[in-house]
C-alpha cells in the first residue's frame, strides 16, 4: 500500500489471528483475537528465559491446558460478550484492542484501551476480561512469574461476513483513509484534514507502524506533542521502524527529528 512519496511500513498485521466469526445481535462479525508484548515488557523474541502470559480459561489453573491458548481466549470471550445494542445500531466498526497486566500470581488488572471501536465495547470487552481473574499462567523471566503486560484484540464488523472477507474489507478501507492522507498531509499540505483520515485508518489498522507514524507527523504538525509521541511511543512498543525507511518528505516537517529520536531508541 502507497500514499504519495511514503511507503506504507508493516502491511502485516501484526495482532491479527483468523477466527472463527460468530453472530450476535446484528450478525455482528467478530475476529482476530491476539496477544502482543508492550513496551513495558520488551523483550529478545530469542530469550529462552522470557515466556509471556498465558490464558488457562480455568480459575487458579497453574498449567496451560492441552490446546491452542488463542483458542481458549477466543472461546471465552465469545461466550461471554453481550453486543452493545448501541453500538450495532450505529453499525460500529474497527479494531479493539485492550492492555492489561498479568500479575504474578495470575490477576489481571490495569486495563487500558489501546484502540477503541466505541465506549459501548470499551466497556464490555474490559467487563469481560475482569472476569479472567485468576484465570492466567503468569509470564516468566529467567525462571521467575513476573508481572507483564499483555493484549487482547478482535475486529468488530456489523454482517455476515467469513474471515478473508473482514480482513480485505478492513485493509481496503485503511489503505483508502492512508492514500486520501497522505494526498492531503504531503501534497495538499492539509495536516488537519490528514489527521481525520489517518485516524479513520487507524481505527481499521490500529498496529500499522505506517499510519501511526504519519498520524503523530499530522499531530505534530498541529501542536498536539502529546497525541504525536503516544503514537510514536505505540511504533516503538511494536519493535520501530529502520530509520533509512523515513522518507525525505518528512524531513522537512517539524516534528520529524523528535520521533526519529524516538524511534531510534528501539532500533540498532
Amino acid at each position: 500500500m502507497k500514499g504519495p512519496g511514503i511507503l506504507m511500513f508493516n502491511q502485516k498485521y501484526e495482532t491479527m489471528k483468523k477466527t472463527a466469526i460468530f453472530l450476535i445481535c446484528l450478525i455482528l462479525s467478530i475476529v482476530a483475537i491476539g496477544q502482543s508484548e508492550t513496551q513495558n515488557q520488551r523483550v529478545d523474541p530469542e530469550d529462552a528465559g522470557f515466556t509471556p502470559p498465558q490464558f488457562t480459561g480455568i480459575e487458579n489453573r497453574a498449567s496451560i491446558l492441552e490446546t491452542d491458548n488463542s483458542l481458549l481466549v477466543k472461546n471465552y470471550l465469545l461466550n461471554n460478550l453481550i453486543c452493545p445494542s448501541k453500538s450495532a445500531k450505529c453499525w460500529k466498526e474497527g479494531t479493539e484492542i485492550v492492555q492489561f497486566t498479568v500479575s504474578p500470581s495470575g490477576n489481571v488488572s490495569n486495563f487500558k484501551v489501546i484502540n477503541s471501536v466505541s465506549s459501548e465495547i470499551d466497556h464490555e470487552f474490559i467487563r469481560v476480561l475482569e472476569t479472567t481473574d485468576g484465570m492466567w499462567k503468569p509470564g516468566y523471566s529467567n525462571g521467575e512469574p513476573t508481572a507483564m503486560k499483555n493484549e487482547v484484540s478482535m475486529l468488530f464488523k456489523v454482517g455476515d461476513y467469513d474471515d478473508s472477507e473482514i480482513v480485505n474489507y478492513f485493509t481496503e478501507k485503511a489503505s483508502n483513509y492512508f492514500t486520501k492522507g497522505s494526498l492531503n498531509l504531503l501534497v495538499k499540505n492539509k495536516p488537519e484534514k490528514a489527521l481525520r483520515l489517518y485516524s479513520k485508518a487507524v481505527l481499521y489498522r490500529p498496529n500499522d507502524k505506517g499510519l501511526l507514524l504519519l498520524r503523530g507527523m499530522c499531530s505534530y504538525e498541529l501542536g498536539d506533542t502529546e497525541s504525536a509521541q503516544r503514537d510514536w511511543d505505540r511504533i516503538a512498543t511494536l519493535g520501530g521502524i529502520e530509520a533509512g525507511k523515513f522518507d525525505n518528505d518528512l524531513a522537512e516537517m517539524k516534528g520529524y527529528t523528535k520521533m526519529t529520536n524516538i524511534l531510534a531508541e528501539t532500533v540498532d
